[in-house]
């Protein structure tokens, strides 16, 4: 499969898509995100704490890079499936209705890879681009959890 690249630009526009998204379905038990003053509190700490907080904020922007480009070729796929076309030409209303299809797809495929690891024995291209997304993700998760967690908790202890 030929994998599509994403211009920062549209990234941009599918990152703020997706977090509306993300803002209507947030039930109000869940956790407040972190703001961006959050994460220069962090930084520092990270800093003060002997990290390199300019290679964090590369290694982070790789993988969130990585990430939001795998979401971006299921954005494609599912509006490729509608015929709806290139998701860069996209009105914003279709943008957010595809964004919706193709999250809730990764929001499913987190949750059936979580209950049982192994995946289906024919996998077909959105499996693999599913797949893609899941493991790119993680690999983020894993990266806050190394990176932020342990300043976070030391100086957010309540949140």
């Amino acid at each position: 499969m030929n994998e599509k690249i994403f211009d920062a630009a549209f990234l941009s526009r599918l990152a703020s898509t997706v977090e509306s998204i993300e803002r209507e379905d947030r039930d109000r038990n869940d956790a407040h995100p972190l703001n961006a003053e959050d994460y220069e509190v962090i930084y520092t700490a990270y800093a003060d704490s002997g990290g390199d907080p300019e290679v964090a904020r590369r290694r982070i922007a790789t993988a969130r890079n990585q990430r939001d480009q795998a979401l971006g070729r299921i954005l494609q796929f599912v509006s490729d499936q509608y015929g709806f076309g290139p998701i860069e030409h996209l009105d914003e209303q279709r943008l957010t209705d595809v964004a919706r299809d193709a999250f809730d797809a990764a929001g499913c495929w987190m949750e059936d890879v979580e209950r049982q690891p192994r995946l289906p024995a024919q996998e077909t291209p959105l499996h693999a681009l599913l797949n893609t997304h899941y493991w790119l993700h993680e690999s983020l998760l894993d990266l806050h959890d190394e990176i932020f967690w342990p300043v976070a908790k030391r100086i957010f202890p309540r949140r």
